[in-house]
């Protein structure tokens, strides 16, 4: 049996077996077909109906004595009586009545002792509002303002209530006199109204699903993971197949995959289900008409692209979900390792649900919350930048890669499979660690994915301001790669036992290696240079980027000579290569077939430049590189041609005469190179690739 059937039998079996369970079908299906009606609709009827109760209960306003109590009745009567007048009047004419103001139908007046006693009976809630007179008549003239102060609990929602129909009276009061005094005057209307205000309140029910469905779905998407990880990991435990089913003779490997799948499939089904709940609820719950009255529409397409960007989320918090239950026993003890994960979840989205976070800078890469601000901004039909979306795309799908690694190596782990107690603290534990030549896949792509949110926080501490130039960012680069990139996980390679020598490549090659690593970095600016012309032909150059290449220029030019070729040249060509084809290449190298790692450690290289308009550039370099390494295996060849390829970028803007005799034009940047030197440079290349085949055919 292949490898694609054997995965697709256990798919379909596992999948059949968790649909037959109650309780994921009750998450899956049951919640979002019949949470979201009752949610949205029983609010809505709940709101209105408490709306129309307090405004059919008497209201105690609180007074400071009778004659205050009778002032306070005149302007309610008054009021009243105007709108009244006002309404029959529109009636006789035909013209369409207004909406009806919010008015206060019943009321008592109660009059109290002194202010300490109203401001005492409105904290106790016996009154629901005072109103203090700076007088205890009325005073109608022009030379005098009556002065009224009101006493509400905010707190409280009945005061807050006759607060503001009080508020709304006095507004009415106000106005009516205004247009009476000016009468009488014979001023003109906009005599005290200089300025016209309009406001026309652009938000609408869309607006309102972009504040809190994003952060429901994510946490829906989360719990249609929860109970089919459980079930698979830690159900198999407890009922007792977990072992027979690990020694069975099918690879551990098809196991993974074939369960894995299963519970990403589960989470996808359950973000469908509850977007198309959600969907359906607005549209046969009469909500379309409230949107179109408002001038909006409900963004079908939007829930479309939203649903296809939660897929890398729910393969992320699948594997994470999988990782944790690993370690379970019981299905109880299950529950209990996923509750915090929940609440860290909760964390970076509830943060990104904040109406004044935007999804710009770090939380681009920040897990969870880029997933919910970027849902938010497309319902709410914001303009996201196609880079953005790519960023957060990218970078979950980086987690997810990790996870799912994390995950496979848990899951298939004895220590894990065969433990009674102390699994996760034993994960942990150096003592029972075993010594390795070479780190795990999932270390390589753990360590990877954590450093990538690290970086990217460093870059953006250190990104200059518009009216900076770009030393401190060159110089702060310079100090933090080597810490981030070869220190901390050369600790971790420590700590897990694992040979750092061997792990970094750190091996002396043979001579002919380092020859063809001399000639491709030699080479390699120049189908970089081809590259970058046919790019800037197909989809142009994005104005920052030139302002940025400009700054970057000026920048280099004004720092010592050797201070540039330190910080772009040497120290980058050796962290990079530490990590990307040390590191990530060699726990790649154990799992993945030769050009799989070479492309994946190649496309992680370039995400982590954070300029994707370079990233093909950037990442065809990283497999030129990941070659390089992969055959001479050894990272000194690919050290040295990194070296020379950026030396060469360094001397093309500090000496720009050496770059225009190459046939790089000053004034057209964007033309190809000429003849002889696309000649030269592709027999250089060839030459380098001949010298790295050659020990491929000598141990064949």
């Amino acid at each position: 049996m292949s490898f694609h059937r054997r995965i697709r039998t256990i798919y379909g079996k596992e999948l059949v077996d968790i649909l037959r369970d109650r309780r994921t079908l009750i998450a899956m299906i049951v919640v979002p077909i019949v949470l979201y009606p009752l949610l949205m609709l029983g609010s809505i009827q709940a709101v209105g109906f408490q709306s129309d109760s307090m405004g059919r209960e008497v209201v105690r306003i609180g007074v400071p004595g009778e004659a205050q109590g009778h002032a306070l009745s005149q302007l309610l009567e008054i009021d009243r009586v105007e709108l009244s007048r006002k309404r029959e009047r529109l009636e006789v004419e035909g013209d369409a009545p207004e909406e009806s103001p919010e008015v206060i139908e019943k009321y008592e007046i109660i009059a109290l002792a002194s202010l300490e006693e109203i401001r005492s009976r409105v904290r106790d809630r016996s009154i629901q509002i005072g109103v203090v007179l700076d007088s205890d008549a009325l005073i109608n003239s022009i030379e005098v303002q009556n002065e009224i102060t009101f006493y509400p609990d905010m707190e409280d929602v009945r005061s807050a209530f006759v607060y503001h129909r009080l508020k709304a009276m006095i507004e009415r009061t106000t106005d009516r006199t205004n247009t009476r005094r000016k009468k009488e005057r014979d001023l003109p209307e906009a005599f005290d109204k200089p300025f016209i205000v309009n406001v026309v309140d652009l938000s609408a029910p869309p607006s309102i699903l972009g504040q809190v469905l994003p952060l429901i779905l994510i946490l829906m998407t989360i719990t249609g993971a929860i109970y089919p990880a459980i079930d698979l990991t830690a159900g198999e435990r407890e009922r007792g197949t977990l072992e027979s089913l690990m020694v069975s003779p099918v690879p551990v490997i098809d196991l993974i995959v074939g369960k894995f799948l299963v519970v990403t499939t589960v989470a996808i089904m359950g973000a469908s289900l509850n977007l198309a709940s959600v969907t359906a609820t607005v549209y046969f719950g009469g909500f379309d008409r409230i949107i179109a009255s408002t001038g909006g529409n409900m963004p079908l397409g939007t829930m479309v692209i939203i649903l296809l960007c939660l897929i890398p989320f729910a393969v992320l918090m699948s594997a994470v979900m999988i990782a944790v239950c690993s370690y379970a026993r019981t299905f109880k003890e299950a529950q209990n390792y996923v509750t915090p994960v929940i609440l860290a979840v909760l964390i970076p989205g509830g943060i990104a649900a904040l109406p004044a976070t935007r999804l710009e800078s770090v939380m681009l890469v920040v897990p969870v919350g880029n997933m919910v601000l970027l849902a938010r901004d497309l319902l709410l039909g914001a303009h996201v930048p196609l880079l953005h979306i790519l960023i957060v795309l990218l970078s979950t799908s980086l987690y997810a890669a990790a996870a799912v690694a994390v995950a496979a190596n848990i899951f298939g782990h004895e220590s894990v499979v065969f433990a009674d107690a102390g699994s996760l603290k034993g994960a942990f534990t150096r003592r029972t660690m075993v010594p390795s030549s070479a780190p795990s896949v999932s270390m390589g792509l753990l360590v990877v994915a954590l450093l990538f949110p690290t970086w990217f926080f460093v870059q953006s501490a250190l990104s200059p301001s518009p009216e900076e130039d770009a030393s401190g960012l060159l110089l702060g680069t310079g100090a933090a790669m080597p810490l981030f990139f070869v220190i901390i996980p050369a600790c971790i390679l420590l700590y897990w036992k694992v040979n750092v020598g061997a792990s970094f490549g750190m091996k002396w090659p043979r001579g002919r290696y380092l020859l063809a690593g001399v000639l491709l970095g030699l080479a390699a600016w120049i189908p970089a240079h081809e590259l970058n012309v046919l790019q800037q032909q197909l989809v142009g150059t994005p104005k920052a980027v030139m302002a940025n290449a400009e700054i970057m220029a000026e920048t280099l030019q004004a720092l010592p000579v050797a201070s540039v070729y330190l910080l772009i040249a040497i120290i980058p060509a050796l962290c990079e290569e530490l990590l990307f084809r040390g590191f990530l290449l060699t726990s790649l190298r154990g799992s993945c077939g030769k050009w799989t790692a070479i492309v994946v450690s190649a496309a992680v290289f370039g995400v982590f430049h954070f300029f994707l308009f370079k990233f093909a550039v950037t990442a065809s370099l990283g497999v030129m590189l990941g070659y390089i390494c992969w055959q001479s295996q050894s990272i000194v060849p690919a050290v040295l041609a990194h070296l020379l390829h950026n030396a060469m970028g360094v001397t093309s803007v500090l000496y720009p005469q050496m770059a225009q005799r190459l046939g790089v034009r000053g004034d057209d940047p964007w033309s190809h190179l000429p003849t002889p030197v696309l000649i030269g440079g592709g027999i250089m290349c060839v030459v380098g690739v001949i010298l790295l085949r050659r020990r491929r055919k000598a141990a064949s």
